[in-house]
């Protein structure tokens, strides 16, 4: 193994802002509870180094280098490596220290984080799989994840240790990184590609120094924390790595109610909106990526189920809880192209094309913040009062939320079946933010390079449909909600780098060549 010289230091001291709740998972003691988060030995949300040099090494250096493999050479002689089975392999000269996560950007005396985040202000969020026969959830696939609210922010702490024939190319790749963390391109921890985990670098809050340990002066300034400081304008200006990619912005807004229901009822009302934290004091309706997800793979599975006539699997209702769960399995592993697009849990086989997906689908926020005193009231027992209106209510109105009562009907009697009546807080009029994804066109072309052409023209088909109205969002999407208006949808690809309108796109030369993918996929000349 060899050793890590070094006759310079570049440092850097920063704080990544999480524009969206973020889980590390930790060591849980309760298999029943939701995923826990990590927490360091005095009890304090962090994200530990490893998790970030893993995800900044990807970053920096996407795909694998086709002159030599996953590990190119750059990446090897930056981050180290170890041969498998060997004892060859280099030291990492980046170290990267645990992120503490906080409320805010303040340090102590000793430069170190003076406003850990409090524990109270972690957030649960649950997911579940839905059956493809029976619309209902699968068997053995709901479960919870405690998360960081998105606005926290993460102690940022790199050091790239140098000689003097590195020095140079390391000053250009330390530049390169900090770009892309400018640009908000690093994802961290679960559920990537589902909303969780996008940082990006607090660039009014980042310094970046040199250190010279090649002389008496330079290692005496060192020591005390002196050093050549980077403007950051020199950074924030560097050539970021290419990246095939394909960004699409849905502006829409809602037809009807859209939200998707919170998993604690509350006691003024029964159904409540997911709401999560955008800032202190202050919570917001959102539509997570999980179901964002969810809608859109369902959708896919739709067309690609009925172009190919392929049913989904299903297991006999008295089958064991293994074979039901098998099942469904196979249905989320039974579609080449929705698997290429939204991924599926890989089965531990060489050169298994199964893993992650090429689409992530980011959080979609109201863009009117609720006092966040008025949300946990609506959990609490109001006073029983018939002729008055609950304050909570009152104010919440102000947001355009509003109770509205429900109840089922006894077929025989005509009248309230007894024990049906619920109340839903329904959202009428509330602006969103506009919905992104992001299409990773370098995973399509080199893990699904025999489908890579009939996956993106999938997707085309599904953005199509979500542009004509015929994809509810959300809940109740069967009793009157979750219809939206969709003004327009933009790509941005490396042929389109100022964005292109989906319609527009669909009429050019690029989305015919996918169309002939298409073809030849449906008729089975594709393999």
């Amino acid at each position: 193994m060899t050793t890590r010289a070094m006759t310079a230091r570049l440092r850097v001291r920063g704080w990544l802002h999480a524009v969206s709740p973020l889980h590390v998972g930790g060591a849980g003691q309760d298999p029943n509870a939701a995923l826990s988060v990590a927490l360091d030995g005095r009890g304090r949300p962090y994200v530990p180094g490893t998790s970030l040099a893993g995800a900044l090494r990807s970053l920096l250096h996407p795909g694998p280098d086709p002159a030599t493999g996953p590990r190119g050479r750059t990446a090897n002689d930056l981050w180290g490596y170890a041969e498998s089975r060997s004892k060859d392999g280099t030291v990492s000269r980046i170290v990267v220290r645990d992120a503490l996560i906080t409320a805010g950007t303040g340090l102590d005396e000793d430069d170190l984080p003076s406003e850990a985040l409090d524990a109270a202000r972690l957030e649960t969020r649950f997911s579940v799989g839905i059956d493809r026969r029976g619309g209902v959830a699968a068997h053995g696939f709901l479960h919870a994840r405690t998360v960081v609210p998105k606005g926290s922010y993460l102690r940022f702490e790199l050091d790239l240790n140098a000689t003097e024939r590195t020095l140079k190319d390391d000053r250009e790749q330390l530049k390169r990184l900090l770009r892309l963390l400018h640009d908000g391109g690093l994802r961290v921890g679960a559920a990537r590609t589902r909303g969780l985990g996008h940082l990006e670098l607090a660039g009014e809050h980042t310094e970046v120094r040199e250190e010279d340990f090649g002389s008496p002066a330079g290692l005496l300034a060192a020591l005390g924390g002196a050093g050549t400081p980077w403007d950051s304008e020199e950074w924030k200006k560097a050539s970021p790595p290419a990246r095939q990619t394909m960004s699409v912005k849905i502006t829409w807004s809602p037809a009807a109610p859209v939200m998707v229901r919170s998993a604690a009822d509350g006691f003024m009302v029964d159904a409540i909106p997911l709401a999560s934290a955008v800032e202190p004091g202050k919570v917001a309706l959102v539509l997570p990526g999980t179901s964002l997800k969810g809608v859109l793979r369902s959708r896919a599975e739709q067309i690609e189920r009925t172009v190919l006539r392929r049913d989904a699997p299903a297991a006999a209702h008295d089958a064991p809880a293994t074979d039901r769960s098998a099942a469904f399995r196979r249905q989320l592993d039974q579609l080449d192209a929705v698997r290429a697009l939204f991924g599926a849990a890989p089965l531990g086989e060489p050169d298994d094309p199964r893993g992650i997906g090429a689409v992530t689908v980011d959080d979609c926020y109201a863009t009117d913040p609720v006092p966040a005193r008025a949300w946990e009231a609506v959990h609490e027992p109001a006073a029983k009062d018939a002729d008055a209106t609950p304050p909570a209510l009152v104010e919440l109105r102000k947001h355009k939320l509003e109770r509205a009562d429900h109840v089922a009907i006894d077929r025989w009697t005509g009248g309230a079946a007894d024990g049906r009546l619920y109340s839903v807080l329904e959202p009428h009029g509330v602006a969103w933010d506009p919905i992104n994804l992001t299409v990773d066109l370098g995973r399509l072309a080199h893990h699904h390079a025999d489908i890579d052409e009939p996956a993106q023209a999938l997707l085309l088909l599904v953005l199509r449909d979500l542009k004509a109205g015929r994809i509810p969002v959300g809940y109740a999407t069967n009793r009157g909600m979750g219809d939206i208006t969709v003004h327009d949808i933009t790509l941005t690809l490396p042929d389109h780098p100022d964005g292109v309108e989906l319609d527009d796109y669909l009429a050019g030369d690029t989305a015919r060549e996918l169309t002939a993918g298409w073809c030849a996929y449906i008729d089975g000349s594709t393999a």
